[in-house]
């Protein structure tokens, strides 16, 4: 008979054999000492704008009453709800009357019955994703689940999917056109806002029993999550890794909804996918939210006031929302998004921008051009966002942003405000100008005289570096403009150090 240590001895070895090497099965643990040990990815680091889409059922709604809560405000009769379900008023909610006058009562037509509506013929997975690669974008993605429910996949956890709904999986092509272009694929997820999400909805057809795997059990607003709502929340997530396999999880709101013994585990499980898939992964957390370990601090339509020590990302749109609407119009043009990225950069940061598609799957004129508009300025200049890293400061020039956090302005820039990149090796010194420069000016942060000095212009579709003469002053140094300059939205200047 075999001893219990020669058998001990045997199931060790077996186990060796069927472990990948250097990856180890306890390499995390859900604890916050050993999660908050995980690196941010190096090509995270390197890539510094992506993209991801906010297209879901939502996106009917949001045509409709041209915002981007459809779900929550079309149930608002009586009272009126802030996003925490903190009364701001007496109702009905405007979208409640408008989804009255098109619908019906939402107690008989309800957002069970607004999802069937959503039948995109339109969608193209590859002209997507070339319009992603073409913008410079080095990582992209969908929306997997908003808060609405609905899972932009084909899953066997909920039956409120695209494929079962509406005949398409467009995470799957997604995936493979984006991961043929070279881009990393990522996906993000809001769905840990849904217990709170439908609250509303528990005077009307969210109280029928039969409908409790999309709006879950009536509760009241501060009531803490259901068995139900975590086994769901955690079984979307593992069904969404298993088969899409994503670089990057992107997490709404974090633990503002999730407890930390449901939230720690889902983490450790990630990690270690990484580890043993040989992969590099992260995960975001919203700077609102209380900080997950080892994840990316993401700033909602806001970002960092001065150089953070730590990469960091902003999430923000083209559009005041976030889903589709043709009765607003656009908050930001290329300029804005290349000056916003410029800044981004410089302070250790990544861009991920919104765009949104319309109900039928289609990226309107206005948002392709400017994602072509900032994929032209990058053809030339990338080499001063790519594969940087911060220079010991981030900026010179009188525009500020206000504060650090989410939220913040759209900031206009002059040409008296500059930007500072390096390269990874730290060869080359980037100085940005975020308006093309009219004269001769002086960059008072250099005070030495750089080996070589040059304009990186346009030249037949590729960059071409054109010397510049500089002289070293007493206010710092002064860059001598070449004869030309091209009508850029931000003008690059290439220092050898």
């Amino acid at each position: 008979m075999l001893t219990i240590m020669k058998l001990l001895s045997i199931i060790c070895a077996v186990s060796c054999m069927m472990t990948p090497p250097g990856f180890s099965e306890n390499k995390y643990i859900p604890d916050f000492k050993s999660l908050d040990k995980h690196p941010i990815p190096e090509w995270f680091l390197d890539a510094k704008f992506g993209i991801y889409t906010h297209w879901t059922p939502t996106t009917v709604g949001s045509e409709l009453d041209g915002g981007g809560r459809y779900p929550f405000k079309m149930y608002q009769r009586d009272v009126i709800l802030n996003d925490i379900l903190k009364e701001t008023g007496k109702g009905p909610h405007a979208t409640y009357r408008l989804h009255k006058e098109t619908f019906g009562d939402p107690a008989e037509f309800g957002w069970k019955d607004v999802i069937k509506t959503f039948q995109p013929k339109s969608f193209d997975a590859a002209e997507w994703a070339e319009l992603f690669y073409q913008s410079g974008a080095k990582f992209a993605g969908p929306v997997a689940i908003h808060h609405d429910g609905y899972a932009m996949w084909d899953s066997d956890v909920t039956r409120w999917n695209v494929k079962n709904l509406a005949g398409i999986d467009p995470s799957k092509e997604l995936e493979k056109e984006i991961r043929k272009r070279g881009m990393k694929f990522i996906a993000s997820f809001h769905h840990s806002h849904t217990w709170r999400f439908f609250y509303p909805s528990y005077a009307f057809d969210g109280s029928d029993p039969l409908n409790v795997d999309l709006y879950f059990e009536p509760h009241e607003k501060t009531a803490p999550i259901s068995s139900r709502f975590k086994r769901w929340w955690r079984g979307l997530l593992d069904e969404y890794l298993e088969k899409y396999n994503p670089d990057m999880m992107w997490l709404d709101m974090g633990t503002r909804d999730i407890p930390k013994e449901t939230m720690y585990p889902y983490i450790t499980s990630y990690y270690n996918h990484g580890l043993k898939e040989g992969k590099e992964v992260a995960i975001t957390v919203k700077n609102y939210a209380p900080y997950l370990p080892g994840a990316i601090v993401d700033y909602e339509k806001g970002r960092v006031k001065e150089l953070a020590e730590r990469p960091w990302l902003t999430d923000d749109t083209l559009h005041p929302n976030w889903f589709y609407t043709e009765k607003r119009g656009m908050k930001k043009n290329a300029n804005d998004v290349i000056d916003e990225l410029i800044d981004i950069v410089s302070k250790n940061g990544c861009l991920l921008l919104n765009i949104a598609p319309n109900s039928d799957g289609i990226i309107d004129p206005k948002q392709r051009k400017v994602l072509h508009e900032v994929g032209e300025w990058l053809k030339y200049n990338g080499e001063a966002i790519y594969h940087t890293r911060p220079w010991k400061i981030a900026e010179e020039g009188p525009t500020k942003i206000e504060s650090t956090g989410s939220f913040g302005k759209t900031v206009k820039y002059t040409s008296k405000d500059i930007r500072f990149t390096r390269s990874k090796d730290g060869k080359f010194l980037y100085v940005i100008a975020l308006a093309k420069p009219q004269s001769d000016f002086v960059v008072k942060s250099i005070g030495f005289q750089p080996k070589s000095l040059s304009y990186i212009s346009e030249s037949k579709d590729q960059p071409a570096k054109v010397e510049v003469k500089s002289e070293l002053t007493t206010e710092g140094l002064k860059i001598k403009l070449p004869s030309q300059l091209a009508d850029s939205q931000a003008t690059v200047f290439c220092l050898e150090i």
